[in-house]
């Protein structure tokens, strides 16, 4: 029973903030791939993001829970935001969409709340 509060704990406020950090990380430093994703979003053409299938494997290997449901739910969410967006409640998946519109704000797929404590929430 600990587990299951201990990672439902972990996924709705701690994880959130992973996504941030490295969500703005992605753009302060211009990776040329997320910004392949910002244009392939415009073009109608989102790519699964199957890189992240060996990383989740590598933290279940490794024991870290934490880390490989935080992952996984960050894929989860961010592909239904693109490929099935009306299965999301409606403030995640235009929390995102936003994101789309403007690279500076909502930068947490999973979760408004960093943006909100961090000013980045429109």
């Amino acid at each position: 029973m600990y587990f299951i509060i201990k990672t439902i704990f972990e996924l709705t406020f701690i994880t959130p903030f992973y996504e941030y950090f490295i969500h703005y990380g992605l753009h302060k430093y211009k990776s040329k791939t997320h910004k392949n994703h910002h244009i392939e979003f415009f073009n109608n053409d989102i790519k699964f993001e199957y890189w992240l299938l060996p990383l989740i494997g590598l933290f279940y290997y490794y024991e870290n829970y934490h880390l490989m449901f935080g992952t996984s739910q960050y894929m989860f969410i961010h592909t239904i935001s693109h490929k099935y967006p009306h299965l999301l409640p409606n403030y995640l998946k235009h929390h995102h969409e936003l994101h789309h519109l403007n690279k500076d704000s909502n930068l947490c797929v999973s979760s408004k709340l960093p943006d909100y404590l961090f000013s980045t929430l429109i």
